[in-house]
C-alpha cells in the first residue's frame, strides 16, 4: 500500500471550519460530562492485520493541561516531539465529538 498524503493546509482549514461552527452553536466553551476515556497508545495502532492494540485510560483534563504546559517544549521541536501534543489534541477533539454525539453517556447506558 502506498502512503497517504495529508495536505496539512487543507486539514487546518477543515478544523478551522468545524471549530467555527462549534463556536457558533455552543459559544466559546463546551462542558464535557466525563473526564476519563479509552485511549490507544500502542505501536500496533496502525497495523490492523496484527493483534489488536492494548487500550489504556486517558483523561480530558490531563490532555488539556499537557497542551497548555508543554507548549514551549514542543514548539520548534522535531517531528517525533510533535506526535504527543497531536495525540493529546486528538484525544480532546474525540472527547468533544463524544459529548456532542452521545452527551457523554457510555455505550452501555445508551439504548
Amino acid at each position: 500500500m502506498s502512503d497517504i498524503e495529508v495536505d496539512l493546509s487543507q486539514l487546518r482549514a477543515k478544523i478551522d471550519r468545524l471549530l467555527a461552527e462549534l463556536i457558533r452553536q455552543h459559544g466559546t466553551g463546551l462542558d464535557i460530562s466525563f473526564d476519563y476515556f479509552w485511549e490507544i497508545q500502542d505501536l500496533r495502532l496502525t497495523d490492523v492485520f496484527q493483534e489488536a492494540p492494548e487500550v489504556t485510560i486517558g483523561q480530558v483534563s490531563e490532555a488539556l493541561e499537557f497542551l497548555d504546559v508543554d507548549l514551549e517544549r514542543w514548539e520548534g521541536g522535531t517531528e517525533s516531539l510533535l506526535g504527543a501534543p497531536l495525540r493529546w489534541l486528538s484525544n480532546v477533539l474525540a472527547s468533544v465529538a463524544a459529548e456532542l454525539e452521545y452527551g457523554g453517556s457510555s455505550a452501555s447506558t445508551r439504548q
